[in-house]
């Protein structure tokens, strides 16, 4: 994505929250019911009060310290929470995030109200940090029937670490709008979260070489045909992630993935898109044997910046790339184990492996 300015940076030095003595914070926000503990748990007592509360917003009195357990952000998107009438608000977030909180006998996951956001930003508010929770109000999501979440309004930090508590295995969808996914707490372009797939086995798959095109027949002739023979390729260069989501965008997973492959012909540009990469981009590494099927050629974008081949008698296919997505058509992708590749296919050597971050 281009220039983002509301996109949290990581701090160089991140401050200790034992040795950083802020001011109570105060925000305007909103979390969602965790899971739940037993009668001693203090969060879910708070949970209940602020919920039956007239104006569904309290302060505790003599809160304890409670412990953070995750700190997660995600797209923001317009508003979908009941407000009262107030003053006009301040530029909406281009991010939320969701908090997850420990008392000792369960975890609540809250709402951190926008104007909190640079807790999190200067690294105050982080996994571990000890907190008292000065006061939280309940807010309704008018979209979802009988749903809300508590939002943190005021925290105040306390010194000292709490005990570790592992955030749960599978992580719910986030609190508040619409997205399926939380995003990584400092950048878009790590996969990050439970529905990236860690890598999809190699399955047999029979090769019918017959029925194979080449990346420069391809070139030749698709201009002319709407639907295209099997290919078979190896991965010559992976990109990292691109994220694209934007709040105004409605799109579960904005994401896009380029690759460079190549046959016996040459290489061209191989784009992934949308919910294939959490399927697929773990498991396409530099290297990969793909066998193609039921993919879509599209004109490629013409200033985009081009890796170099490692061999530089290669020919490069540079004015379309293979575009792959669920739909329009639906791509079909196979893995083929490196030792069922045949050598009388013709498929391109990787020359140089680099490491990247």
């Amino acid at each position: 994505p281009g220039r983002d300015s509301g996109r949290p940076r990581p701090p160089p030095s991140p401050p200790s929250p034992i040795a950083v003595r802020v001011p109570v914070f105060t925000l305007g926000g909103a979390a969602r019911r965790g899971a739940g503990g037993g009668a001693a748990s203090w969060l879910q007592r708070v949970f209940e009060e602020v919920r039956g509360s007239s104006q569904l917003s309290v302060a505790p009195a003599e809160p304890p310290p409670v412990t953070v357990v995750a700190v997660e952000r995600y797209l923001a998107e317009s508003s979908s929470l009941s407000s009262s009438l107030s003053p006009p608000p301040p530029p909406a977030p281009q991010y939320w995030y969701d908090v997850t909180l420990a008392d000792g006998a369960c975890q609540e996951r809250c709402y951190l109200a926008p104007r909190l956001n640079g807790l999190v930003q200067r690294a105050h508010l982080r996994p571990g940090a000890r907190l008292r929770l000065t006061r939280c109000s309940y807010l309704y999501d008018e979209k979802r029937l009988n749903y809300g979440f508590l939002c943190l309004e005021e925290l105040e930090p306390v010194g000292g670490a709490g005990p570790p508590a592992p955030p749960p295995r599978r992580r719910p969808p986030p609190l508040r709008g619409e997205k399926k996914h939380y995003l990584p707490l400092w950048n878009n372009e790590d996969p990050y979260g439970d529905m990236w797939v860690a890598d999809k086995p190699p399955a047999p798959v029979d090769v019918d070489v017959s029925k194979l095109t080449s990346l420069g027949q391809l070139e030749m002739t698709w201009r002319s045909r709407v639907h295209f023979h099997p290919l078979l390729v190896r991965v010559l260069h992976k990109s990292r992630l691109r994220y694209y989501g934007k709040p105004e965008k409605k799109m579960d997973v904005p994401y896009q993935a380029y690759f460079e492959v190549a046959d016996g012909s040459g290489m061209m540009s191989m784009v992934l898109w949308n919910s294939l990469c959490p399927e697929w981009y773990n498991s396409v590494k530099v290297g990969t044997v793909l066998l193609l099927e039921q993919y879509a050629i599209k004109t490629s974008y013409p200033f985009k910046t081009l890796p170099t081949p490692g061999d530089s008698q290669m020919k490069r296919f540079a004015t379309i790339e293979i575009s792959l997505n669920v739909r329009d058509p639906p791509t079909k992708i196979s893995i083929i184990p490196e030792e069922m590749v045949k050598p009388e296919w013709g498929l391109p050597e990787v020359k140089y492996r680099f490491i990247t971050r």
